[in-house]
């Protein structure tokens, strides 16, 4: 029998937007505010330990959302050593405030016994506490506990309410529940075409299990007009997340369709995937056009040359809509101009006036899992400044979200602002790819009920070779890969000179 599923661990996260915004009066040291802002723009940016320092003070001056994303810190071990313990403490200080993301993840933990004794009643209390507030992911939660009698009587009436709340706040896995509630007839009223509905909202959010119960139900016409090609794209989604079924089912949809409804699927299949990316796509520290048509404060990325006489890479979403692109040479900025764009594959070709050094793409065919890259960036560049920043890790995966053949994903930290800079090898020097697009954080945890760790995407070499190859004088000007090891230091001197900093106006 099919149960509701419990979201995982979600603590504290910060909108950027809110981080930077005019400082109250007083100094810092006697404002738990301002206190707070401080540690949430460095945790934002990545400076987890100077985070810490800010976050104790605003903590201790029992400021709220400080000691909620103190425990994040703890419970992460994020600028701190992993402590469920002192996670457990600061989420007690601000739950018993009546702060609703404090209750939630203080309720996951006496699910879980991290840093409390394992506690299911003491958890329904919380979750409930924070359900009736509006959190749509306590209001899942205390769903599936009612659903499956953990701590409580089995009751599916309440859980059905508690669902449907939290599927009206868009949660995926409220949405997939109240679906499957509805498909049985556990209560409430039986009813296929509502069941259909909640399917098809939780799959568009890409959800794998509602994936492959909404091409069921397209293959079977259960709550919905009979459609094999429309089952043959879902089934198809819910295959690349692994979902054994879809694959074992695909197969007999697929023998129905002909060779042009087929195609139409799949193109359909790709389509939604590059959608899906679009959502999680880093910000380059972008703002939005002045109603007056004027330009506005520049948004800024990363790019890298491959040629020497100044063709470089970036990402199409750092300079879409830009009416001025410039590059950072040093002290000096360049004109630059758009040569080739690709949407698709999220790719640019610029083109700037002179001399530079560029990198040589490597095969990416003949990558394995857990080979150690690197990329050179500008990541938020209002905080950290305009200097080059390195940053290491693995590549984790050879495709990339939802098994996309044309991606890595990389454990390679990177910010708002990394997007368009060069996957390194660090024993060649070759480029292996292009950063593409982050796991959000905060996307992330409105999705799934918990925070990504350093989970990143960049697109293979194989694809940029091919979008190269449409323009033979530029194609005809790349260096030929390293075929033998380097010396750190001089793969890392040539990176940082064929890294630039990118400006754009729109």
């Amino acid at each position: 029998m099919e149960v509701g599923r419990v979201l995982s661990i979600t603590l504290v996260a910060v909108h950027a937007s809110s981080l930077f915004a005019a400082d109250p009066k007083g100094e810092p040291e006697a404002n738990a505010e301002v206190q707070f802002r401080m540690g949430a723009g460095h945790f934002h940016s990545g400076n987890h330990s100077e985070a810490i320092r800010w976050l104790q003070r605003a903590a201790n001056a029992n400021h709220t959302r400080a000691q909620g994303l103190l425990a994040l810190c703890y419970h992460a071990g994020r600028g701190v050593p992993q402590d469920f313990d002192k996670a457990a403490g600061y989420l007690a200080r601000a739950a018993i405030k009546n702060d609703p993301i404090a209750q939630f993840s203080l309720a996951r933990l006496y699910s879980t016994g991290q840093g409390v004794p394992k506690n299911s009643g003491k958890a329904l209390e919380l979750y409930r506490k924070a359900a009736i507030q509006g959190h749509a992911a306590a209001q899942a939660n205390l769903g599936a506990m009612l659903e499956n009698g953990t701590g409580t009587p089995r009751d599916p009436t309440a859980a059905a309410k508690w669902y449907a709340k939290s599927a009206a706040q868009g949660l995926a896995i409220a949405q997939l529940n109240l679906g499957r509630l509805y498909a049985a007839g556990r209560g409430v009223p039986a009813s296929p075409n509502l069941a259909a509905k909640w399917y098809e909202a939780a799959a568009q959010q890409g959800m794998g299990e509602a994936q492959f119960l909404l091409g069921t139900v397209l293959y079977l016409g259960e709550g919905v007009p009979q459609n094999f090609p429309r089952a043959y794209k879902w089934l198809n989604l819910a295959a690349t997340q692994d979902i054994d079924a879809a694959r074992q089912h695909r197969q007999t949809i697929a023998d129905k369709l002909n060779p042009a409804q087929l195609a139409h699927a799949q193109r359909e299949t790709a389509q939604f995937i590059a959608r899906r990316q679009a959502v999680t796509r880093g910000r380059d520290d972008s703002l939005p056009n002045e109603p007056n048509g004027k330009l506005t404060a520049p948004s800024t990325g990363t790019g890298f040359f491959i040629t020497p006489s100044g063709h470089l890479l970036t990402n199409h979403h750092v300079v879409a809509g830009a009416q001025k692109i410039e590059v950072r040479i040093g002290n000096e900025r360049l004109p630059a101009q758009m040569l080739k764009g690709d949407i698709v594959n999220d790719l640019v070709l610029l083109k700037v006036e002179g001399r530079f050094v560029p990198l040589p793409l490597g095969d990416s065919r003949i990558t394995r899992a857990g080979q150690q890259v690197f990329t050179i960036g500008f990541p938020n560049t209002t905080v950290q400044g305009v200097k080059p920043k390195y940053t290491n890790g693995r590549i984790n995966s050879r495709t990339g979200l939802q098994d996309d053949a044309r991606q890595f994903q990389i454990d390679v930290p990177v910010q708002p602002g990394n997007s368009g800079g060069a996957l390194i090898d660090e024993t060649t020097g070759n480029a292996l790819g292009i950063i593409t697009c982050r796991l959000d954080d905060i996307r992330a945890l409105d999705l799934t009920g918990s925070l990504p760790q350093n989970v990143n995407y960049a697109l293979k070499a194989e694809v940029i070779q091919t979008f190269l190859n449409g323009t033979p004088t530029v194609a005809a000007q790349l260096a030929p890969p390293s075929p033998i090891k380097r010396e750190a230091g001089a793969i890392h001197q040539t990176a940082e000179a064929a890294s630039v900093l990118i400006h754009v106006q729109r």
